[in-house]
């Protein structure tokens, strides 16, 4: 994700501060998940992570973590704007970054990832706790938690966040990408053991010392992918965790100038498909269709190198083929994105960022097919839902709109 501070809507001038636990690992399954009690309201926020849990019994909910370190569970029929439940994951001042849902040895969890690292819970603790509501404010303790460690930076007092997850069924391994030196981190999920680490300083460095995404494609030979500060995507073999290769964006895209588009309604950014050798990109968000792979982000140069959450920071869209590792695609955009998924009623790869709007990609062609405002002015999260065909996008406001295909039906608040 992108690197903010708790509150605020603009870019810190240096990372976050971190969080250290001094709370031991739990053993999954051996810990009480459905204790609850009252807890804080909502305030002010940023939504980074959102997520749509799997249907049961007809309902399905949209879920969202807040930079103030709550999980908001709303009814994704639009029944009403306000969450059901809010849950207290961790203390005011710590920020959550990411949340999605995963199928483990029968149950299905809710994976939070931020300044606390990893929260593993049972969804079926929060259906408990909705279904058995007092006033809509709980505590529910997570059966696992998943900590950066041993880190680099725990010897000077400074824990590590986790700012983006993703859970290869195949070998039950769930993998963190971290704000470190060690990169990503991998955890047996059955064991709750800490594998290894790969992407980091000493050990094949190719992301920085800061990763905004990581996607695992446990179907294609293990595959692991990681971005962030360096501006490139780096294939893993998350078996091995050893280097396949590393593609930097800005020189992928400077070399294959006949497949880059500059789009007309960026006239401002320049007349030019290459960015300046002084220009600085980051990756901050990949999703895939099948074999083709989508990545966006954001770039800086000259005096903004420090102002990345204005509307005219420049950034990308770009997509590969992903067994050949071949670039298919890209546009150079006025405004950089922080996050990317695929719609699958629309076929259509879905971004969003420091302008407020959705952004429709042809899935096949990389081609900009259409735009829709948002109430965030920048947008860090999206998330689809196939039936109905619902798009969220939330952000900066504490809301997120909800869209039925390109059209905004709802909006809901925290």
């Amino acid at each position: 994700m992108i690197r903010l501070s708790p509150l605020s809507t603009g870019f810190a001038a240096s990372k976050r501060k971190f969080f250290r636990s001094t709370t031991n690992e739990d053993s999954y399954g051996s810990r009480s998940s459905t204790s609850c009690k009252k807890s804080r309201l909502s305030t002010s926020c940023t939504l980074f992570g959102s997520a749509f849990s799997p249907t049961q019994s007809g309902k399905t909910y949209l879920v969202a973590c807040t930079s103030n370190g709550l999980i908001c569970v709303w009814d994704s029929t639009g029944a009403s704007t306000e969450p059901i439940i809010r849950v207290e994951a961790t203390a005011a001042d710590k920020v959550l970054y990411d949340v999605q849902f995963i199928e483990s040895s029968g149950d299905t969890l809710l994976v939070v990832s931020g300044d606390p690292g990893i929260l593993l819970y049972k969804w079926s603790a929060f259906l408990n706790a909705m279904d058995n509501l007092i006033d809509g404010n709980v505590v529910l303790e997570p059966i696992a938690k998943f900590k950066p460690h041993p880190s680099p930076s725990d010897a000077f007092g400074e824990p590590v966040e986790i700012n983006c997850t993703s859970y290869s069924a195949v070998d039950n391994m769930l993998y963190g990408g971290a704000g470190d030196a060690f990169g990503c981190y991998q955890w047996d999920l059955r064991s709750e053991k800490l594998v290894g680490t790969f992407g980091g300083a000493g050990n094949n460095r190719c992301s920085g010392d800061y990763l905004h995404d990581v996607l695992s494609i446990p179907n294609n030979n293990h595959l692991v992918l990681t971005a962030g500060e360096d501006g490139a995507i780096t294939f893993w073999d998350g078996k091995e965790r050893k280097l396949i290769e590393t593609m930097n964006v800005q020189n992928t895209m400077n070399t294959n100038k006949q497949y880059v588009s500059w789009q007309v309604q960026n006239k401002g950014f320049g007349s030019t498909q290459q960015w300046s050798s002084g220009s600085n990109l980051w990756v901050s968000s990949m999703d895939n269709k099948g074999d083709w792979l989508a990545a966006v982000g954001g770039s800086e140069s000259g005096n903004n190198m420090s102002l990345r959450s204005g509307p005219n920071t420049a950034g990308f869209m770009a997509t590969w083929h992903l067994p050949t590792r071949t670039f298919n695609s890209g546009s150079v955009t006025r405004e950089s994105y922080n996050a990317i998924t695929y719609n699958q009623n629309l076929d259509s790869f879905v971004s969003g960022g420091n302008n407020g709007r959705l952004t429709f990609w042809d899935s096949a062609t990389g081609e900009c097919t259409g735009r829709s405002g948002c109430t965030p002015s920048m947008i860090y999260t999206l998330s689809c839902n196939t039936v109905p065909s619902m798009i969220v996008a939330g952000g900066t406001g504490g809301s997120l709109d909800c869209f039925i295909d390109r059209v905004k039906a709802s909006n809901f608040t925290t």
